[in-house]
């Protein structure tokens, strides 16, 4: 059997051996559907390890009970409207807070609190020892108008996908970084150097491991830093993104925009200016589509991290997709190729022939704040300006018998 199809064979049985446990349907209970209802922060703790929450057998598998129903409707999400139907199952605000009465002051005077207790207010005044119950009362017109605009105008819209990383295989996201949230952006790929996929997609060799944080200035912003190994350069890279549209929203896409300034050897030279752009469109709640053009200033090919050299401009568009198959489980693809030829560096033996593309497929946890993606890729970088780099920068085989394993890891931290 020839190298190039034993390669294939490889490819073939390990896709096997990881999506086809997956995909065959059972009609067991999953656990994973009671971890989603444990994670809500509303579930009654009493509740959170019985199968009998969602199915008609107390021991779990078979018909689903009218909660089980309406979580599947809702896509296996937790929604308010969920919560507010099924009360036996979740606590109230009340309730979560230990029954703790809500309690203000009455202004200007020194003697007066007014306690709400189950929806009733009372005045209590600690002078004179009284204790009266006050009628139900309404804002003005002003007032309430002052109250919706405060409260943040999130909708419940169960057909937009929820997108749990940062990335797909090597593209961005349109995620939105809440305000204040510190998130962990980790990726490795095993070596770039082997001609095919004979040792095991890369396995036999050394790594190339990166590594960044991004942090929620706003709602809407948000800033990062990430750094990449010495075998593509030792690149850093800083950034800012602002998310422009959001599909939760009730706008008709996700819209994220970043712009990015990387340089190689630790900060030193080299350096690269990027704007990138992220339209993201869901196709049901099961599946997202993307389209990433960039633009790079002073893009370089793979150098010594040492060797200053000439910059070039660099267009790059890319596309992807990923589809849950599962409420935890999503399949993901993406293709990104430089459209510009001057930008592809072709000379000799090196340079970018095809597009960088890939697959994988990717694990989010109950409370979707971490998610585990195990892909396969012909590309060797992982910055705004390298994503769109093959492994025939490295002299290797950037064909589909070039590809190589590795994994995405991101982590909301708080």
């Amino acid at each position: 059997m020839s190298r190039t199809s034993s390669s294939k064979l490889l490819i073939v049985f390990f896709a096997v051996v990881m999506f086809a446990p997956i995909a065959v349907k059972t009609v067991n209970a999953r656990p994973e559907y009671l971890k989603i209802f444990a994670a809500d922060p509303l579930s009654r703790p009493e509740l959170r390890s019985k199968c009998s929450v969602c199915h008609v057998n107390p021991a779990g598998s078979g018909e689903r009970n009218e909660f089980g129903k309406a979580f599947a409707a809702a896509g296996f999400e937790i929604t308010p409207a969920l919560r507010s139907q099924f009360s036996d199952r979740f606590l109230s605000e009340n309730e979560k807070q230990g029954d703790k009465p809500i309690v203000s002051f009455t202004q200007g005077s020194d003697s007066e609190a007014i306690v709400e207790i189950n929806g009733k207010r009372y005045a209590i005044n600690t002078k004179e020892k009284t204790v009266n119950e006050l009628a139900p009362t309404s804002p003005q017109a002003g007032e309430k108008e002052k109250v919706v605009a405060a409260t943040p105008q999130i909708e419940d819209r169960p057909n937009i996908y929820r997108q749990v990383d940062v990335r797909l295989i090597n593209l961005p996201t349109a995620t939105p970084i809440p305000k204040d949230s510190l998130w962990t952006d980790f990726t490795h790929r095993f070596p770039f150097t082997s001609r095919d996929a004979e040792e095991l997609f890369g396995l036999d060799g050394l790594a190339i491991p990166s590594f960044g944080f991004l942090y929620g200035v706003t709602n809407r912003i948000h800033v990062g830093a990430y750094r990449s190994s010495s075998d593509v350069g030792r690149p850093i890279l800083l950034y800012a993104g602002a998310s422009l549209l959001d599909e939760h929203k009730g706008q008709p896409l996700s819209l994220m925009a970043r712009v990015g300034l990387e340089g190689r050897d630790n900060f030193k030279r080299n350096f690269t200016t990027s704007f990138e752009f992220t339209f993201a469109r869901s196709v049901t709640r099961h599946a997202q589509v993307y389209v990433v053009p960039t633009f790079s200033v002073g893009d370089r090919p793979f150098v010594s991290p040492e060797t200053n050299a000439p910059g070039e401009t660099a267009i790059a568009l890319g596309i992807g997709a990923t589809v849950n198959i599962r409420p935890s489980v999503a399949l993901m693809a993406e293709a990104n190729y430089r459209l510009n030829e001057e930008s592809r560096y072709i000379n000799g033996l090196i340079g970018i022939r095809r597009p960088v593309f890939g697959f994988g497929i990717q694990k989010a946890s109950a409370s979707r704040r971490h998610a585990f993606s195990l892909v396969f890729t012909n590309g060797s970088g992982t910055t705004i300006a390298q994503r769109s780099m093959t492994k025939g920068l490295l002299f290797g085989d950037d064909g589909f018998n070039g590809l190589t394993i590795g994994f995405n890891l991101s982590r909301r931290l708080f």
